[in-house]
């Protein structure tokens, strides 16, 4: 069953469809005005027709209302159809049908002509500018202003001779004023159609340029996520065979390498762990990265205990780059050991050792292994950090931890 409630349809026959654009929307509803406008014009100055029908033949004033109301009628109509595109063909029927009816009035001109002190002869003599405005909602400037010149003096020639029966120039200062005042009202229509359309390419450009930096970004990330990769896999265990026979653990770590690298990276964002199966990571990337360090995990049982899986991956990396680190530059015979606390809120995951140490804040910026692996890798997390505490000669620690977010 549809969701259109009986607001919406009732809306919808009032409104009409709805546009893409701003411009087609502002063509729609502008048009809609200038058509109603022109009915409520003729509905008016209905009494100014028939008070001077006697200057000319019977069939000339209902047929001049039908070619001013006729198009208007159309022009209406078409603003409820999906599609505004046949604007400028409806403005030249509501121009031209407007000039023939001016025209047919010499026409139909029995030679009388009105009472003394009459301001109108002509009752077209009062809006002759408005079917232009119609030009100007189609984005037609030219055609707009030369109707209203040739419609505002033909209306007006017209108006005079039926006034005294011949022309009067003085009578052309107001047709000066009247011409003003139409361009005044077009100016705004082409204005907003204008900023409309203006609208419609900035926020096109806007959407264009945000898909391609989600492009670019989604790049960034995939190679971000192969350059981490290598180094924290690939070249790790390539640094950790040895002459001989390779220590347990290290086929499993290549497999795992192996299975990364096919991957995509399509796991959705939006994915959560539970935090058993946060541990469970947390202790099988312990084992696989090097089974001689000790661990020690502290697990909450709160019932929302759920983390991204994003969070999940990058701390269990972050993770063992650490541990790497330890293997390599802690020296021989330094005790390692990895302390995790998993609560709702927050976790915590600290690799310490008790080797040789060195100095963090004389660590170049392109050691991969701290300045990547580690710290950016945590920065990157929505609320993760990473801290390292260590000195010369007196060992290591390692200290990451991300907390949730409060709308999280």
């Amino acid at each position: 069953m549809s969701g259109e409630t009986a607001s919406d349809m009732v809306r919808g026959r009032l409104v009409g469809p709805s546009d893409v654009t701003d411009r087609a929307r502002v063509q729609r509803v502008g048009s809609r005005f200038v058509g109603c406008g022109l009915l409520i014009f003729t509905a008016g100055l209905a009494p100014v027709m028939a008070a001077r029908s006697e200057l000319t033949d019977p069939w000339w004033p209902p047929l001049s209302a039908a070619l001013v109301a006729g198009p208007a009628l159309l022009v209406i109509g078409a603003t409820y159809r999906p599609s505004v595109r046949k604007l400028t063909g409806l403005a030249t029927l509501s121009s031209v049908a407007f000039l023939v009816a001016v025209a047919l009035w010499f026409v139909a001109w029995d030679g009388d002509v009105a009472p003394d002190g009459s301001w109108w002869s002509v009752w077209l003599v009062q809006f002759p500018g408005v079917p232009g405005l119609l030009f100007g909602m189609a984005g037609r400037s030219l055609l707009a202003i030369g109707h209203i010149v040739v419609a505002t003096f033909l209306a007006q020639t017209a108006n005079q001779i039926g006034l005294a029966g011949h022309l009067r120039p003085e009578f052309y200062l107001g047709s000066l004023v009247t011409i003003a005042l139409n361009c005044v009202f077009l100016a705004v229509a082409v204005v907003t159609v204008r900023t409309a359309g203006l609208l419609d390419e900035t926020r096109a450009a806007a959407v264009t340029a945000a898909a391609t930096s989600a492009a670019a970004m989604a790049k960034e990330n995939e190679r971000a996520r192969f350059a981490a990769l290598i180094h924290d896999k690939v070249i790790a265990i390539l640094l950790a065979i040895d002459v001989g026979r390779p220590r347990n653990g290290l086929g499993a770590q290549a497999a795992t390498a192996l299975d990364e690298l096919d991957r995509r990276d399509d796991e959705l964002p939006e994915a959560t762990l539970g935090v058993d199966e946060f541990a469970q990571r947390v202790r099988i990337a312990i084992a696989a990265t090097d089974d001689d360090v000790g661990r020690e995990l502290s697990i909450s049982r709160a019932p929302l205990a759920r983390y991204p899986r994003d969070v999940v991956s990058g701390m269990v990396e972050a993770m063992c780059e650490a541990i790497r680190n330890t293997r390599r530059h802690a020296g021989a015979g330094a005790s390692r050991l990895v302390v995790g606390d998993f609560r709702a809120d927050r976790v915590t995951v600290a690799i310490a050792d008790d080797g040789e140490g060195f100095d963090p804040v004389r660590v170049p910026p392109e050691r991969l292994g701290v300045e990547v692996g580690i710290r950016r890798r945590m920065a990157a997390l929505a609320g993760g950090d990473a801290e390292i505490r260590s000195a010369p000669g007196r060992g290591t620690v390692v200290v990451l931890t991300w907390t949730r977010d409060v709308e999280g």
